[in-house]
């Protein structure tokens, strides 16, 4: 009887997703086709109307090809577009349907391809009437009034696909409760979305103060041809406000889907997003940063070349990263600790935060590695191979070193002291740290690297010294590149033995534990809030099925 039962469901089941694969496929591509023909079309025929296109009442042969290619791409693909996407549209009564897999894949991947093209169009659009409005002469402005047109509907025409994608997916009834799929695709979409818009702000506002400085450092200096900042600044103000758009608008999405459900604070992808800002906000901060000091020391060593308005250009794109970087640092580490703390950590979370913590803390061991040899090399080869001391040959690495040393100490000793910390915790949560696999991956990765340095270096030393032993007069023992091999050995010894100091404290709280187990409360109080706060969401999501399931009941009643 059970598989009387079953076969004929999953027989359905295997056919209601060979029907959605291709209906959503074909519906994809064709939208993607139609949008690429009416782009062209447009952009054609806004050419022809406002603008020359070459004689001819139709333009010339090849501007009738490119109409006629153009008109016969979407005369083709819009049909066949709306033809499956009304097919697929008229099973959307049936609760399989909206959360499908497939369903959702093609929606946002829709949504994607027409927000994409509405990015690009506004984007073209902002830069022109920005270059305009500063003084750049129109005649050699991009946005001539044929560009304007089709920009203009082009942008308004992808805008209103995007809103139409929206308004489709709010009308799903599981916006913000989806299964476990669906949510997925959302976030992912969300994520991406977020990050291309931060990018593009970061950039658009570096940009446009990066233009401001060096217009401010040729007007101190007197200097010619002051008229290319018009065309430059049109194009930092339009990635400024496109990204500025996106970032905003996808963040106040979210806001309202954690808002409406509590349970998203605490999303892995979320939390991915969030930790992610903040590494695009450290790295445009502190790289910029470095560069900046460096320049800074060579001028304090005497060592900058070239006059002070060179100096001023070098430090003019550095200086425009600092502030915007530090801005988006601190803005998303704020708003990742309030949403910890309001909402919790889950599994997944926990992974996403060792990841960045153990990310950031070998990022900033890399550097404080470099930046120890490069400083040790320096002081060497002054002591050893200048005959006036501290010489000319010094400075560029001596300021290479002490750059990277200040930023990269405090980052690698900030995240490393507080996943020790963690670590060092006797109780469940000190456990799953201890065995977490960034943890495992970090700290033999560090005792690898640097126990093969020793191994090579450590072996020249001794094979210079046999050569000496055995009277060969080349060995070159007491030489600057003995003594810098020396110093990469007790850097990386430094830095070996405290990993696997580490390595070796993990292993015996490991054995230890088991016996505190015994006298040990089951689970804290924030494990507690986070599985009844998963128990919740599950429930939630079944309530929303059951309610939808049971309308969709009643309206089949006569």
């Amino acid at each position: 009887m059970t598989l009387a039962i079953e076969q004929p469901v999953r027989s359905t089941n295997r056919l209601a997703s060979v029907r959605r694969l291709y209906l959503y496929l074909v519906a994809f591509v064709s939208l993607a086709a139609g949008l690429a023909g009416m782009s062209s079309l447009v952009e054609s025929l806004a050419r022809l109307w406002l603008g020359s296109t070459g004689g001819g009442i139709f333009g010339g042969a090849g501007f009738g090809r490119s109409v006629a290619s153009s008109a016969g791409l979407l005369l083709v693909a819009a049909p066949i577009f709306l033809v499956h996407w009304g097919l697929a549209q008229g099973h959307h009564t049936e609760i399989e349907e909206r959360a499908s897999l497939l369903r959702k894949l093609f929606l946002y991947a829709a949504s994607a391809l027409s927000l994409a093209s509405f990015l690009v169009y506004a984007y073209l659009l902002i830069e022109g009437i920005a270059q305009l409005a500063f003084g750049f002469p129109p005649a050699r402005s991009a946005l001539l009034p044929s560009q304007w047109l089709a920009w203009s509907l082009l942008a308004l025409a992808n805008g209103a696909l995007v809103a139409y994608w929206y308004h489709v997916l709010q009308a799903e009834g599981d916006y913000a409760a989806e299964a476990t799929p669906g949510r997925i695709i959302r976030q992912l979409f969300m994520l991406v979305a977020g990050l291309v818009g931060l990018v593009l702000l970061l950039w658009g506002v570096a940009s446009a103060l990066q233009i401001l400085l060096r217009l401010l450092v040729d007007r101190t200096t007197a200097t010619a041809g002051l008229d290319w900042w018009p065309n430059a600044l049109g194009s930092a103000m339009a990635q400024m406000l496109v990204g500025a758009w996106l970032a905003f608008a996808n963040r106040a999405q979210w806001h309202a889907v954690v808002t409406l459900r509590p349970a998203e604070g605490q999303a892995a992808l979320r939390r991915l997003y969030l930790y992610a800002a903040v590494v695009i906000g450290a790295v445009a901060t502190l790289t910029p940063a470095a560069l900046v000091l460096r320049e800074l020391l060579l001028m304090v060593f005497g060592a900058a070349g070239g006059a002070l308005p060179a100096l001023l250009n070098k430090l003019i794109q550095p200086l425009s990263f600092v502030p915007v970087g530090l801005v988006i640092w601190l803005w998303h580490w704020n708003v990742l600790r309030h949403e910890a703390k309001a909402f919790g950590e889950s599994h997944q979370g926990a992974t996403v935060r060792r990841i960045y913590y153990y990310l950031m803390a070998g990022i900033g061991l890399a550097l404080t590695w470099v930046g120890s040899v490069e400083l040790l090399h320096a002081v060497i080869d002054a002591l050893l191979t200048t005959s006036n001391g501290f010489g000319d040959v010094w400075h560029e690495p001596l300021a290479n070193g002490l750059s990277l040393l200040v930023v990269g100490t405090p980052i690698w000793a900030l995240h490393w002291r507080a996943v020790q910390h963690r670590a060092s915790l006797d109780n469940e949560a000190g456990d799953a740290e201890r065995s977490a696999l960034p943890r495992k991956i970090y700290l033999y990765a560090v005792a690898l690297v640097g126990a093969l340095i020793l191994l090579f270096q450590l072996a020249q030393v001794v094979y210079r010294l046999l050569l000496m032993v055995m009277g060969d007069p080349t060995a070159a023992v007491f030489s600057a590149e003995t003594a810098n091999q020396l110093a990469d050995c007790a850097v990386a010894a430094l830095f070996w033995a405290v990993h696997v100091l580490a390595i070796r404290r993990d292993t015996q709280m490991d054995k230890a534990r088991p016996t505190v187990l015994a006298v040990a409360t089951p689970q804290t109080v924030e494990e507690r809030r986070t599985t009844l706060q998963a128990t919740i969401t599950e429930l939630e999501r079944n309530l929303v099925a059951a309610r939808a399931a049971l309308q969709e009941l009643q309206s089949s009643e006569p």
